[in-house]
């Protein structure tokens, strides 16, 4: 008498393959759910990301041109009277709320035809380098700038703030430690930004070129919008009193980064 396997059951060997196979699926399927939903988070962040920067260009540039114009009619009114000056003041536009401050761009540190000794000094100030590392960097950024000795036609040309990047020594945490205290162009105040003697009120009645900063607040993150203003007149086809000659674009304040090599 033979025995013969029941009816509706698998041997012992293919059932096993059927449960590794089960296995295997779910375990697929699983990955595929996780990638799934870790794509549409990172979705979610990058539409959140572009969203605020949408925001702080809108609003920005909006309380931007607001500050300018009062700033402007202020002037108008009072001639060079520094009394009254607008150095800050709060906008909201919509939901949003922006902080608008003007800072004259005679005070900032000039990296671009500035001597070695303004920009060893805003190192030292700004970036906590020590004495002789700041005016190591500074001979740097001299020596970068002119291809040949004497400069001259020969010259190497900074058009922007980045460009220091491109200097043995300089990393990004260093120019975001002296970001806020050099200029975007070139013929600035040699002295390093913050000398007690400067009057801000004073200087704001004069001064012709100015950096306008915005801060947006916008789903817990600020924003920072920064344009620089020349206040002597629109350009060509403008009625605007003022002439925008840069604008950053938006960037998120209080982001830090590693240093080179770490």
């Amino acid at each position: 008498m033979e025995y013969s396997q029941p009816a509706g059951r698998l041997p012992h060997r293919q059932r096993g393959v059927a449960l590794a196979m089960v296995v295997w699926f779910i375990a697929a399927m699983s990955v595929l759910v996780m990638g799934t939903v870790y794509e549409s988070r990172t979705d979610v962040r990058l539409a959140q990301v572009h969203l605020g920067r949408a925001k702080a260009i809108a609003a920005g540039d909006g309380a931007t041109r607001l500050h300018l114009a009062a700033l402007i009619e202020r002037r108008r009114g009072q001639g060079n009277n520094p009394g009254g000056m607008p150095l800050a003041a709060d906008y909201r536009q919509g939901d949003t709320a922006v902080r608008v401050s003007v800072v004259p761009a005679g005070i900032l540190v000039d990296v671009f035809a500035g001597p070695a000794e303004a920009i060893a000094g805003v190192l030292a100030d700004g970036a906590g380098l020590a004495a002789a590392d700041a005016q190591k960097l500074a001979d740097n950024v001299v020596k970068w700038r002119a291809a040949l000795p004497g400069g001259g036609r020969f010259a190497r040309r900074m058009e922007v703030q980045e460009d220091l990047l491109r200097i043995p020594g300089f990393d990004r945490a260093l120019l975001d430690a002296i970001r806020d205290d050099i200029r975007a162009m070139p013929g600035g105040r040699t002295a390093p930004v913050g000398s007690r003697d400067v009057d801000l009120q004073s200087l704001l009645a004069s001064e012709t070129l100015l950096r306008v900063d915005a801060l947006v607040d916008y789903n817990g993150r600020q924003w920072l919008r920064r344009h620089w203003v020349s206040l002597q007149g629109g350009g060509a086809g403008s009625v605007l009193p003022w002439q925008v000659l840069r604008t950053e674009p938006p960037r998120v304040v209080g982001m830090t980064y590693p240093k080179a090599g770490t």
